[in-house]
């Protein structure tokens, strides 16, 4: 079987997906790949590195633009799209991705789009295709990791996930005035929303980076200050697991000091909204503007990365009638190989093993979040091939 995949959007985030399917040793049945970004640039540079890892596969580039009517047309001609694009591009691509009857793999979104999405299930299986949704790091893998917790218990109470990042990357003279680790909108709405928490009895909202604690993660991310943000997958394991006795499921993750300094100043001073400025005769909005400042400096630099990415998923409940903990741990880092971090690394990789068993018909037909269909042992298995650390630890409390 050969796979021809189409990734929308060459980005921080997103490009470890193109450079996984481009691995002739990793995606040995892919066959064609298309990197599409509204930057010409931006997609000739993650093809070069691409390149580098086949000996076979065609590898494209193309400039497009996710808001025009072309897009359709586009699609028809791969197998699978990844949706690599800002989280308001979902509906575009995904309806796009309906008419012409093309599977649909993406990064991640809110809970409000992610109800949206559910809705197209039976299109998608009267189409006789398939959409994996929220399939990055956080969500997407760490759905999976909770799953595969909930799966070492008879009963389930709750889960409480960690996500925690250190960046050892020596950036010598370079002078980066706003750190951007991953996709900046994806940050600055962490900064901005509230916060779901699910419970039993419904859904609890909190205010972001609220609900500070340390927590003790594998070295070499180590001890670090975690902080409630907003992730939809709270919401998606919630009512996934909710007929096992959940009661309740939450979410926290780290940022460096001076990270959380600058974004919050951002958001105090109302830079991170939507309110329309100009700017070198253009109209756009203030977030609009700073991203583009940050990722021009960024994108100019050419630095070997050198970050680490850990997550703890917990869940507690119980095995054999007694007391117990299930802990799922990974720990991802940067690949000087593929030249990413361990950030990209961790959102791109798992979008590539899901897009690829959709390829194989391993995944039925219709929309489905990571936990509902990609089976924890396998998909542990394959990310771990590609250098990702797991291991799970099962605590069973004896009798007092």
């Amino acid at each position: 079987m050969s796979m021809r995949v189409l990734l929308l959007g060459a980005g921080l985030s997103s490009s470890s997906a193109a450079l996984d399917l481009a691995d002739d040793r990793l995606s040995p049945d892919v066959e064609e790949i298309a990197i599409a970004d509204i930057s010409i640039k931006r997609a000739e540079k993650v093809a070069r590195k691409a390149l580098r890892l086949t000996k076979r596969k065609e590898i494209k580039t193309m400039h497009v633009d996710a808001s025009s009517d072309d897009l359709v047309s586009l699609i028809k001609n791969y197998d699978i799209v990844i949706n690599g694009l800002l989280y308001t591009y979902i509906p575009k691509v995904m309806n796009s991705c309906l008419e012409a009857e093309v599977n649909y793999v993406d990064l991640g979104s809110d809970v409000e789009t992610v109800k949206m999405q559910k809705n197209l299930d039976e299109k998608f299986r009267d189409k006789g295709i398939t959409a994996i949704i929220g399939m990055g790091c956080s969500p997407g893998m760490i759905n999976i990791m909770a799953k595969k917790a909930a799966e070492e218990l008879d009963y389930v109470e709750k889960i409480i996930m960690r996500e925690g990042w250190v960046d050892l990357t020596d950036y010598g003279p370079v002078n980066i005035p706003l750190p951007v680790p991953y996709s900046f909108d994806t940050i600055a709405d962490e900064f901005e929303d509230k916060v779901e928490i699910w419970t039993e009895n419904g859904i609890v909202l909190v205010e972001a980076l609220s609900g500070v604690e340390i927590v003790d993660f594998p070295e070499p991310v180590g001890r670090q200050k975690v902080y409630y943000v907003e992730h939809p997958e709270t919401y998606t394991i919630g009512e996934y697991l909710r007929n096992k006795g959940l009661k309740l499921v939450d979410y926290k993750l780290s940022f460096p000091d001076e990270l959380v300094m600058k974004y919050s100043m951002l958001r105090d001073m109302g830079l991170l909204n939507e309110e329309e400025v100009f700017y070198r005769g253009r109209r756009m909005t203030m977030r609009d503007l700073i991203r583009e400042k940050a990722l021009e400096k960024i994108e100019a630099i050419d630095i070997t990365p050198d970050d680490f990415d850990a997550i703890i998923v917990s869940a507690y409940g119980l095995k054999g009638g007694r007391s117990a903990i299930c802990r799922v741990i990974s720990l991802t880092k940067s690949n000087k190989k593929w030249g990413v971090s361990a950030q990209s690394l961790a959102v791109g990789v798992p979008a590539s093993i899901a897009a690829q068993m959709i390829g194989y018909n391993r995944i039925e037909k219709g929309v489905h979040n990571p936990e509902e269909v990609i089976e924890a042992d396998e998909f542990i298995k394959l990310a771990s091939r590609r250098g990702i650390e797991f291991r799970v630890n099962l605590e069973i409390k004896l009798d007092s």
